[in-house]
């Protein structure tokens, strides 16, 4: 399955327009198939060159992701998208896909989609100190961990969350 962009996809250049497109994905097969899957799910979408990452909202009865995002163009941009949840705190990422996007053309706006090959559960990165290049580890009191498996246990954060149990080692 193809996550495409149901709407025009990624406002990348300056020409005039009073807001931007609406980003609308599917959501991805490994979260829709999840047998308790969460109904606080969230998403984000970082951007190389930005500090912090634009919101999607998540849809999970509809099966969609969608949100307004807007960047600069001029260079090659990478896209991260993180489909995570918030855990007493923490956020929990569970899925990621990723796409670098040459936006130093002419064009105005730029489509954006994933494969669904293309969302990852595991080996995901930690987009937050380099929109670039992202961290294989996060800081969990003190440890440094996998992105997809907050607690090292050779589990993703997903299929834990999916079987009930607590992606951050609690029963």
């Amino acid at each position: 399955m193809t996550l495409v962009v149901l709407a025009t996809a990624f406002i990348a250049g300056c020409g005039p327009r009073s807001t931007p497109p609406t980003l609308v994905f599917p959501t991805p097969q490994a979260l829709s198939s999840c047998a308790q899957p969460p109904a606080d799910l969230q998403a984000r979408l970082w951007i190389s060159g930005s500090r912090d990452p634009c919101f999607l909202e998540v849809d999970v009865d509809a099966g969609t992701t969608a949100g307004e995002c807007e960047t600069a163009p001029g260079i090659e941009r990478r896209f991260t998208l993180d489909w995570f949840v918030d855990v007493g705190g923490r956020e929990i990422v569970l899925a990621q896909a990723q796409q670098d996007v040459d936006l130093s053309g002419e064009q105005d706006d730029v489509a954006l989609s994933f494969a669904d090959d293309d969302v990852v559960v595991e080996d995901c990165l930690d987009m937050s100190v380099d929109s670039f290049e992202g961290s294989e580890v996060v800081d969990v009191d003190g440890a440094e961990r996998p992105v997809c498996d907050l607690d090292d246990d050779g589990t993703d954060n997903l299929v834990e969350l999916c079987a009930g149990s607590d992606p951050l080692g609690g029963p």
